[in-house]
């Protein structure tokens, strides 16, 4: 199949992930760098959310697809709900891939989505809500209603539970750091592949080096009340030795990362984690005109190969495709088109940064809107992806187009 973009290295296909296999060769890809479904609406009685409920995120049979793909010792930053991540670890584990770490990314801008008690008896006992709400295009693409005063429980028993709600405020997402199992030591893993180790020292924090160096010598001679100016009450494992200073320019990344707010309740100003704020920088098709193909035939199918779309979407947005293609199309409105579940530039950045070698390929199985896309291209890297959803390759071109050039650090 033609990708629907490729340049620059980097490629995009507008198919089903588990397609990808065909796109590349086995042990080919240095790192996997994504942000899979949740899987949230899997087992939600009354309600589907077909973009968030196919079960692929889940499917061991997926990720050991995903390995093949991946060179022996490449790392996988994969994106996990606090909900259901457990699922996705124990499917990339049957899979073959080795759990080595997960990175926590705290954050202070979540907001708590469960109903209110009050409202949740009102509406058991049948009281429709009396509020005047202003309809809205949500960023899924799915219609929702805005309020501009607060509810007011009607009846005597929802008074009771006002105030209760199911659900915490979300403030923090998992990334599961996952390995492809070397076959051979580590030196020659990184002889062979060039891959089996995260590039830290490019990730590495600022810090003030010489208070790092004193640090780095105490804990080096901790252990004995001679030479430890703590009085030797240091616990120190003597079977392996420890560093006498630090061997990167700066802080060793952890696997905590800090929103600006969730940092400023640290008690200095010490940067011991990254800091990554929710993301700002979500690509918005505003008024995208969508065209539907006026008949499903040879014609309309030769079309769509020559784009590197799939044949059998409801509706494209017309911007991506050519006169030929829309000439067999007939217009079915117009809509506001945003990806729900955007990620911050920079976070991206960082996991590519960190985890795929310069000049290597980040695999990215659900492109979304682009950002890793983005971001490889920001990082000097290459990038296979796929996307299924058409609607969302009219962002990833338009990402595409204001290429992130600025500094990470």
């Amino acid at each position: 199949m033609r990708p629907f973009i490729d340049f620059d290295g980097i490629r995009l296909y507008n198919m089903d992930a588990r397609r990808l296999p065909d796109a590349a060769a086995p042990a080919s890809l240095d790192a996997v760098v994504t942000d899979p479904p949740y899987e949230l609406g899997l087992g939600t009685a009354g309600e589907v959310r077909r973009w968030d409920s196919t079960g692929i995120a889940f499917d061991p049979a997926f990720w050991a697809s995903m390995l093949a793909l991946a060179k022996p010792g490449a790392f996988a930053m994969v994106f996990g709900s606090p909900r259901t991540w457990h699922r996705l670890a124990v499917a990339m584990e049957d899979a073959g891939w080795l759990l080595r770490d997960q990175i926590c990314w705290l954050y202070a801008s979540g907001m708590p989505k469960g109903e209110w008690g009050d409202h949740a008896v009102d509406r058991a006992l049948g009281r429709p809500d009396t509020r005047i709400g202003v309809r809205r295009d949500s960023a899924s693409l799915e219609r929702n209603v805005a309020y501009t005063e607060e509810y007011r429980p009607q009846t005597p028993e929802a008074v009771r539970w006002r105030g209760f709600n199911p659900s915490l405020k979300p403030a923090w997402e998992p990334i599961l750091v996952a390995q492809r199992p070397r076959d051979a030591m580590l030196g020659r893993t990184l002889l062979e592949h060039g891959t089996g180790a995260l590039d830290v020292a490019s990730c590495a924090l600022d810090a003030d080096m010489g208070e790092l160096a004193r640090r780095y010598e105490l804990n080096a001679t901790a252990g004995t009340r001679a030479t430890d100016p703590r009085g030797g009450d240091t616990y120190a494992d003597r079977g392996t030795g420890r560093p006498r200073g630090p061997r990167i320019p700066g802080r060793h990344p952890s696997d905590v990362v800090l929103d600006a707010d969730t940092a400023r309740r640290l008690p200095d100003g010490t940067p011991r984690f990254y800091y990554c704020p929710k993301a700002a920088d979500r690509p918005v098709a505003r008024d995208a005109a969508l065209l539907a193909p006026a008949a499903r035939d040879a014609a309309w199918t030769a079309a769509a190969a020559r784009l590197g779309l799939r044949d059998d979407a409801d509706a494209y947005p017309a911007d991506i495709l050519d006169a030929p293609a829309a000439a067999l199309c007939r217009p079915t409105g117009r809509r506001r088109i945003a990806h729900p579940t955007v990620k911050p530039s920079d976070l991206i950045r960082w996991l590519v940064r960190l985890a795929c070698p310069p000049g290597g390929t980040v695999l990215d199985p659900f492109a979304g809107s682009g950002t890793t896309l983005q971001a490889a291209r920001a990082e000097g890297r290459g990038c296979l992806a796929s996307e299924l959803d058409v609607n969302y390759l009219l962002l990833d071109r338009m990402r595409l187009d204001r290429a992130d050039t600025g500094s990470l650090f």
